[in-house]
């Protein structure tokens, strides 16, 4: 496809970044939450959560990118 992005490829993309956005955020409260822990049990659990979310951010950019590549999104920079 040559040409200017229809409303759906847009509104596809933006939603993409705002769940991209969203798993830093998580990681960010995470990480924020980790300086009220003083046992270690509950830093463990929520390192973990910290795990996960970087896990998500990483298979959503993995998928961001591979979508742009498609035929449908190959005029995107």
């Amino acid at each position: 496809m040559t040409g200017p992005l229809t409303a759906n490829q847009e509104k596809l993309l933006a939603l993409f970044k705002t769940a991209i956005e969203e798993e830093r955020k998580a990681q960010k409260l995470y990480r924020e939450a980790l300086h009220f822990c003083e046992e270690a049990s509950l830093r463990g659990i929520i390192e973990s959560f910290i795990e996960e979310e970087k896990k998500h951010e990483e298979i959503l950019l993995r998928k961001y990118s591979e979508l742009r590549k498609t035929d449908e999104f190959k005029d995107i920079a």
